[in-house]
């Protein structure tokens, strides 16, 4: 059987395009800001839903994302 590693898919809170992104293999911890989103209103942050290493990013800097669309992945 392969192994699965368990993560995590972090996502935009709001329509906009993403501005930053932590760099991966970064260690980060549940709640901290891992992305900003520049949304309507203004800059959105994106947090962490759980602790680990920042896998990748599933959306570049200056790429436009959907609410709920996935920014980061994070290995648990």
């Amino acid at each position: 059987m392969i192994p699965i590693p368990a993560l995590s898919v972090v996502t935009s809170p709001v329509d906009g395009r993403v501005r930053t992104l932590v760099a991966a293999d970064t260690l980060v911890r549940r709640g901290d800001v891992v992305a900003t989103v520049e949304g309507a209103y203004g800059p959105a942050e994106v947090r962490a839903a759980c602790s680990g290493r920042i896998g990748g990013a599933l959306a570049g800097a200056r790429q436009t994302v959907a609410a709920g669309e996935g920014v980061l992945w994070v290995r648990r």
